[in-house]
């Protein structure tokens, strides 16, 4: 078959962050209905997504502040956790070289260097980092591939 028939069959793959994850446990978030279709088109195989393996602990945290805000129990953040386990989000591990190169651009970009390990996964894994952090997107655009979750 040819290469670029090949290519053209290949599933879009995404790297997505906390900000995308979380909106499919909170209820009454932004632009939810897109993280929601995404959701099922991974689980369907129409998409791939992939991380940085500090999603699980991110997306942990934000849960752990709407327990604090009543907007989950923590038994119901706990089970979703969990679920989101049965997800099968590619993650990869973040290593002291990674994260060499990453504090470099973070400095530069003036973003945490979390941001820019989501960024350095983008150009690892040729996949858009797509997210709803507009400070993000604004500081990266150009140099990184990056989609408002808006726009999916």
């Amino acid at each position: 078959m040819d290469q670029g028939i090949q290519r053209e069959m290949k599933m879009p793959r995404f790297v997505a962050d906390a900000s995308v994850i979380v909106k499919w446990v909170l209820r009454g978030e932004p632009y939810q209905e897109k993280a929601l279709r995404l959701k099922e088109d991974h689980i369907s195989g129409l998409a791939e997504l992939c991380a940085p393996s500090f999603l699980v602990q991110e997306v942990a945290n934000a849960l752990w502040r709407a327990i604090k805000l009543g907007r989950i129990s923590e038994v119901d953040a706990r089970e979703a956790l969990l679920a989101l386990n049965d997800m099968r989000i590619d993650l990869h591990d973040v290593g002291w070289a990674e994260t060499s190169e990453g504090l470099g651009i973070a400095h530069e970009l003036d973003l945490t260097v979390y941001d820019v390990s989501y960024l350095l996964l983008t150009d690892e894994m040729e996949a858009p980092l797509i997210t709803v952090d507009q400070k993000l997107i604004g500081k990266a655009e150009g140099r990184f591939r990056i989609l408002h979750l808006k726009d999916y």
